[in-house]
């Protein structure tokens, strides 16, 4: 028997973030109704220690389970303990609103998207810029600080580029970074509200939870023999056209497909 559960999994895929908080208040209360009382006879600060432990690795795994994502456990991991850390400093209220508040203008696109902010390293600007033809048009979904379009305007000595980022600070900071560059412009937006017809090269940094979905509407919208660049990411089911090894992590490289 297989149990399923149709609404969590609709909340989970489209809004992970406040998924990850339901798992991290359901998590406490499991772990306090279960565990005080036998944590009550272990000897002071380690029932507390233990609670703590126990409360993040509960949500850890109840997180995982309805993402799908392994980079969320490490998170709910160490809520818990940020939570104490807070209690001990006594800090005002008012403190955790701001903080919310900073990560979601920060942050804030990656709570619909369920894409987390990467930065490309200068290698993936060189092997970038070597896959462009000269007066391409590219765009960079999901830009954070827009340093791979900004490296292509660089390179090229004509072409258009476009920085795309849903994040309103990010997207600030990217729009300001650009100024120098006068073919390179920068739009505060969703990636799946910009369309790709015109693109001869569409580069993302995404995360594996996307990429399917990116392929499809690459196909349905880009011209045929244009290009799909994914950093570190690749599309399931589909063979790339190129690999292309990066220096930096062991995993970084970029997939090349044509559309």
């Amino acid at each position: 028997m297989t149990l399923e559960f149709p609404i969590l999994r609709s909340l989970a895929t489209r809004v992970p973030v406040v998924t990850a908080l339901i798992v991290q208040v359901v998590a406490f209360g499991v772990v306090l109704g279960l565990l005080s009382r036998p944590l009550a006879h272990l000897p002071s600060p380690w029932s507390g220690y233990a609670l703590l432990v126990a409360w993040g690795l509960l949500a850890a795994l109840g997180t995982v389970l309805l993402l799908r994502s392994a980079w969320w456990w490490p998170i709910q991991v160490v809520v818990p303990w940020v939570v104490l850390l807070g209690i001990r400093a006594d800090l005002p209220p008012w403190i955790w609103l701001v903080a919310l508040v900073g990560s979601l203008v920060v942050f804030g696109g990656g709570i619909f998207t369920r894409v987390p902010l990467y930065l490309s390293n200068p290698s993936a600007w060189e092997a970038l810029s070597a896959l462009a033809a000269p007066g391409c048009r590219a765009v960079d979904l999901g830009a954070g600080f827009g340093g791979p379009m900004r490296a292509l305007a660089r390179a090229q000595p004509t072409g258009q580029f476009l920085s795309v980022e849903a994040s309103p600070v990010t997207a600030l900071v990217c729009a300001l970074l650009a100024l120098p560059y006068r073919r390179v412009q920068v739009r505060w937006a969703s990636l799946w509200s910009q369309s790709l017809t015109d693109m001869d090269l569409v580069y993302v940094f995404l995360s594996p939870v996307p990429m399917e979905r990116l392929w499809a509407k690459a196909r349905a919208e880009m011209r045929p023999g244009s290009l799909v660049v994914s950093n570190t990411f690749p599309i399931p089911g589909v063979a790339p056209e190129r690999v292309i090894p990066l220096t930096g992590r062991t995993d970084a490289r970029l997939f090349v497909y044509r559309v």
